[in-house]
């Protein structure tokens, strides 16, 4: 299994980067960790008008590019020394571009995408979804783990299921993490039709035992997004399908990816 972390070392991000070498050890997987040298930053001395300073631009946007290269080099060699502590077979990339354009490319390679809400452009207070996640959300080719601020170990599951194409893909992305990670996978369907909702939580549910997944079905009728925030703790794997309609994100994936207390798993 190859775990993809896309980081900018932020406060922000420090929850995703431990989870992600968690995962790596609890999966035996590799864990390839992404810095992107953000070309916008390094373009923007090209776009000022520095009137009567006499800065020269080109020798600005050269001590711009070393300064971020070496910040990249830190974060890379800080997070390969604490996974290689725990045994992990770790990869380090850097690369300029813009953020989501490149971690899409590497996510293609990669089983597993893991990112923090928002990076360090937010602030510490920002309790949104940052840009770049948000648009690698929506374009994704893998299943994207979306991890909050504080880290936790994983202790349970929940999984989104209306039986869709996006929500089919998270029970089966979910099964096979909450196998090897001992996760019970309480699932949740929701339909005004109980009959309904219960054949698409049966359906789930004997999905789960065919693989081997401790699993329990809730029957609900209401708003998904909000009776799946209100089962969620901080150390719950919140799991539903992401479907994409015109390169946004179906409502009940975003709401719930904006305020979930603990990590979200998405899958297109």
């Amino acid at each position: 299994m190859r775990i993809l972390l896309a980081t900018d070392g932020s406060f922000q991000a420090r929850g995703a980067e431990v989870l992600a070498e968690w995962l790596g050890y609890k999966l035996s997987a590799k864990l390839v960790v992404l810095f992107v040298r953000d070309a916008r930053l390094i373009r923007v001395p090209e776009l000022l008008d520095f009137g009567a300073l006499t800065i020269p631009v080109p020798t600005y946007r050269e001590e711009l590019e070393k300064a971020l290269a070496a910040k990249g080099e830190a974060i890379l060699e800080r997070l390969g020394k604490t996974a290689r502590e725990v045994g992990l077979e770790v990869e380090a990339l850097a690369e300029t571009g813009l953020p989501h354009e490149v971690i899409l490319r590497h996510a293609r390679s990669a089983d597993l995408l893991v990112l923090g809400r928002s990076g360090e452009t937010h602030g510490a207070s920002f309790l949104g979804l940052g840009s770049t996640a948000d648009r690698v959300l929506r374009a994704s080719p893998v299943p994207v783990l979306v991890a909050p601020v504080d880290y936790v170990e994983l202790a349970g599951a929940i999984l989104g299921y209306n039986a869709s194409e996006s929500a089919v893909r998270a029970l089966h992305t979910l099964a096979a993490l909450a196998k090897p990670l001992g996760l019970l996978v309480r699932v949740v369907s929701v339909h005004e039709d109980p009959h309904q909702a219960g054949a698409w939580a049966q359906e789930a549910e004997t999905y789960l035992k065919d693989q081997g997944v401790r699993g329990e079905a809730l029957v609900l009728s209401g708003d998904p997004a909000e009776h799946l925030l209100a089962l969620q703790g901080p150390s719950d794997l919140l799991a539903l399908g992401a479907p994409v309609r015109r390169l946004v994100l179906g409502s009940t994936a975003e709401h719930v990816l904006r305020h979930a207390v603990g990590p979200v798993l998405t899958v297109r």
